[in-house]
């Protein structure tokens, strides 16, 4: 039995990555999220400008992991279509000249 590859199947995990209400939705909410529990700098009086500045800091980095999230999985998307052109050429006949 010969093994086959389904380059449609891969095609079709590409979309379902890079789809805009796939997982890259739930990054970009999250991120949503975030960003609203901000707080200003007088937030908790002048004794807590240094605790804001902390949580502020945390959220910064919890949204930049977010949207690295978000640029990771188009890669991912873009990496599986390549893929699924690489097997396609693969079926084609080679000719040496």
């Amino acid at each position: 039995m010969a093994n086959t590859v389904d380059v449609g199947a891969i095609r079709d995990a590409a979309k379902k990555l890079a789809a805009e209400d796939g997982p890259k939705a739930f990054l970009r909410n999250a991120k949503e999220k975030l960003d609203e529990v901000k707080l200003s700098g007088m937030s908790m009086t002048i004794l807590g400008i240094g605790a804001v500045g902390r949580h502020n800091a945390v959220i910064d980095e919890h949204v930049d992991n977010l949207s690295k999230g978000v640029e990771h999985l188009q890669r991912a998307a873009d990496n599986l279509q390549q893929t699924a052109s690489n097997w396609e050429k693969s079926d084609q006949p080679w000719v040496v000249k």
